[in-house]
């Protein structure tokens, strides 16, 4: 019998809809993706890519939030580059959020592993 606060894994070869972290924290895509930097707004959030070679700007394909994936919108190897892609699009608002770009190295090559 399985503890009350654990989930038995679905079936080998069925698919489930409910959204869980399992091996999602690897996936550029979910929403439990481990390496997210800032949201910036609900459906706006900035990853630093798996290979680190690029962060990424990316915005939820649907709304409402507990539908769609991320989707990458801008890709960049400068912190310059990526602060003007969210400024483009309105997106440095929340001063949490603008504060956690713009300690970002000057190139993401600099960036410690």
């Amino acid at each position: 019998m399985l503890e009350p606060h654990k989930i038995a894994p679905p079936p080998r070869g069925v698919k489930h809809s409910v959204p869980s972290p399992g091996n999602d924290t690897r996936r550029e895509t979910s929403d439990f993706y481990s390496r997210v930097i800032a949201v910036l707004a609900p459906r706006w959030r900035v990853v630093t890519c798996r290979n680190d070679i690029q962060w990424i700007l990316q915005k939820r394909t649907a709304e409402p939030l507990h539908e769609g994936i991320w989707r990458g919108q801008s890709y960049c190897t400068s912190r310059d580059a990526l602060l003007e892609a969210c400024a483009s699009r309105e997106l440095l608002f929340d001063r949490k959020a603008r504060a956690l770009l713009h300690a970002l190295p000057d190139l993401i090559s600099q960036n410690s592993k």
